[in-house]
């Protein structure tokens, strides 16, 4: 019995950290960095990172290329402002458009991944879209007064 009280109070200490560690604008900053990363590579050295993901490049893909990794960037532009926005509305609008793209973003690589023409490298990015996908959709949906 005391071992389930001490389990529930290290649990309850736990989620109380938690919940103060965590908040939308920790979740912008984690995928700025992952998008400055992504979409800089893109629209920088758009041919690496297709050898990345074990694709061929021509020209356009190069140019589709450096297009997304020119959309993303912007993201990442959205994210740094809506880091420090007071608007709470501002805020949830920008999750609720990266909730969106990331969802898309799932899908989209969920079936291009089962195609078989991306190597084990586009599992990550399943991964990140996913994780960041449910990031947003709860900061929306269930904590949306951490917004």
């Amino acid at each position: 019995m005391y071992a389930e009280v001490s389990n529930l109070c290290w649990w309850r200490e736990f989620t109380r950290h938690a919940e103060v560690l965590m908040r939308l604008c920790h979740l912008f900053t984690i995928n700025i960095f992952f998008a400055i990363i992504i979409g800089g590579s893109c629209v920088i050295l758009p041919s690496f990172t297709m050898w990345l993901y074990g694709l061929t490049p021509d020209e356009p893909t190069l140019w589709v290329t450096r297009l997304v990794g020119g959309s993303i960037l912007g993201y990442a532009t959205l994210m740094w402002y809506g880091r420090s926005s007071a608007s709470a509305d501002a805020r949830m609008a920008i999750a609720l458009a990266l909730l969106a793209q990331d969802a898309i973003g799932f899908v989209a690589s969920l079936a291009f991944q089962l195609t078989g023409m991306v190597n084990a490298f586009g599992w990550l990015s399943l991964a990140l879209y996913g994780l960041l996908a449910l990031g947003y959709a709860y900061f929306l949906f269930i904590r949306p007064q951490d917004c």
